[in-house]
């Protein structure tokens, strides 16, 4: 309204236009004043066409894009155009489009042109170049990266082949473990066949490893990497615990009851026990691999104290004090020397002995349990065969002690019968020490022992005399007064 503060104006047109405003107060004075209003015909600026950079492309090829999507217009664009300024005859689709299609590209250089219209019927133009080149291929350039080094415990690494290049571009890698390499060590995730491979497991020595680039022509080369894992400067203090439970249920909560146990049994905190590795021992038993440190700064307690506090208390003493049984503590490293006749081996802690040598079974099991090789089998086979000899000699002995103490030694005697002897001769040839013989009191014949003479004949009986001695009868009996001879070897 005119007759009001604010005036509204529309439907106007390019010109000037000049407008006068009057104000009255309540006692009828009155103020004037005018403002211009220029009216301009409308500003329009032309449109700006982009094309994106120049393309180079390797033969064979058969089409590419040209893309126009980027121009612009501060009242829109409403016509695009595209058309070849020079090159080979080629076909393009869509040249009405901001994207356009070029078919049947050949070897050599395009030109296309894009030109933009806006609403005003201004125009704008842009060039771009398409250069189609010969099919050539350079070998790819492998990069496997440069050594690396690794400490244990922390056994996995990355290596990185990405660097590698190509000018078509790498479509395959390739890593693999050379053969003088440490067998330990498994690529994970298949990262092998991929530009960084992932390996874990290593163990204490110099890897090398090969990656082979392949590019979409056939064409490869290899470069190589070392990894030289070095040992764990705290290996000689750690200690195994093997525990009889599998390594799947032992929990995290569980874990750290073991640790406060051992801190107890040790006089150390349980922050000074440090679990450095669990790892299944059998499916049954877990392996619980640790070290002890104390102080600032920190001091590594030996291994093999360690192991022998713990070997005292949980074997002999004190059992069952851990939250699952132990089955074995021992040292990670063998330290056993196996008095110079052995080798100690690494999985069973006990020693094996060269040929010809043996374990002290008296050590082992009566005194202080160590293993060791110091009995020599040959000397063991000769005190046991001698061993064997004085007990048997000894026994022998008593034996023949205890027989000749229940049997009595009989003396060999001599018969004779006499004939025709007067009373004197029979009193001299009667025996000793008052034996009284029946025979001498019964027979007309005397009958008298000779064994006081101690003879070695073998005749039982005999008589002198000239007459030859005849054969008994059948029955074996003889004629009295008859003389006959015994032999044993006719018995």
């Amino acid at each position: 309204g005119v007759r009001t503060p604010h005036l509204q104006l529309s439907a106007m047109q390019e010109g000037d236009y000049t407008f006068q405003l009057t104000v009255t107060d309540s006692a009828g004075q009155q103020s004037s004043t005018e403002v211009i209003v220029i009216v301009q015909p409308e500003k329009n600026s032309p449109p700006v066409a982009i094309v994106g950079p120049d393309k180079e492309l390797i033969s064979p090829v058969e089409s590419t894009t040209l893309d126009g999507e980027g121009s612009t217009d501060d009242q829109g664009i409403v016509s695009y155009r595209w058309e070849k300024i020079s090159g080979p005859d080629v076909k393009i689709e869509d040249n009405d489009k901001a994207v356009a299609t070029v078919m049947g590209l050949q070897v050599g250089t395009y030109q296309f042109r894009l030109t933009v219209t806006d609403q005003q019927d201004l125009s704008n133009s842009k060039t771009v170049a398409v250069t189609i080149k010969e099919e050539t291929n350079n070998r790819p350039v492998a990069s496997a990266g440069g050594n690396h080094f690794l400490t244990l415990p922390n056994n996995s690494i990355t290596l990185d082949g990405s660097n590698s290049t190509d000018d078509q571009g790498i479509v395959s890698y390739l890593w693999t473990k050379a053969g003088q390499s440490p067998a330990a060590g498994e690529a994970i995730h298949h990262s092998d066949h991929e530009a960084k491979l992932q390996i874990t497991n290593l163990v204490e020595g110099k890897y090398i490893f090969h990656l082979k680039v392949t590019d979409m022509n056939g064409e490869s080369d290899t470069d190589s990497t070392t990894v030289e894992v070095r040992p764990d400067l705290r290996k000689n203090d750690l200690v195994e615990l093997v525990l009889q439970v599998g390594v799947s249920s032992l929990t995290e909560q569980q874990k750290d009851t073991l640790v406060r146990q051992l801190a107890v049994l040790l006089g150390v905190l349980d922050t000074d026990i440090n679990v450095q590795k669990i790892q299944p021992h059998s499916d049954s038993s877990t392996v619980l691999t640790f070290y002890v440190q104390s102080g600032q700064p920190y001091r590594v307690y030996k291994g093999v104290d360690v192991a022998r506090s713990l070997q005292k208390q949980l074997m002999r003493e004190k059992v069952d004090f851990l939250l699952f049984k132990t089955l074995r503590i021992d040292t990670v490293v063998c330290f056993l020397k196996c008095s110079g006749h052995g080798h100690c081996d690494p999985f069973t802690k006990r020693c094996v002995c060269y040929p010809f040598w043996m374990e002290n079974l008296i050590q082992r099991y009566f005194d202080d349990g160590e293993s060791n090789c110091d009995w020599s089998v040959l000397y063991v086979i000769l005190s046991v065969f001698l061993t064997i000899i004085i007990i048997g000699g000894i026994c022998w002995i008593c034996i023949c002690c205890c027989q000749r103490k229940r049997t009595k030694v009989r003396k060999k005697n001599k018969y004779t019968i006499l004939d025709n002897m007067d009373d004197q001769e029979r009193m001299a040839l009667r025996p000793k020490y008052g034996v009284k013989h029946k025979s001498t009191e019964h027979n007309s014949s005397l009958m008298v022992s000779e064994s006081e003479f101690d003879s070695d004949q073998n005749t039982l009986f005999s008589r002198e005399t000239g007459e030859e001695n005849r054969k008994v009868g059948m029955n074996g009996s003889l004629k009295n007064g008859v003389s006959f001879n015994y032999h044993p070897q006719n018995r």
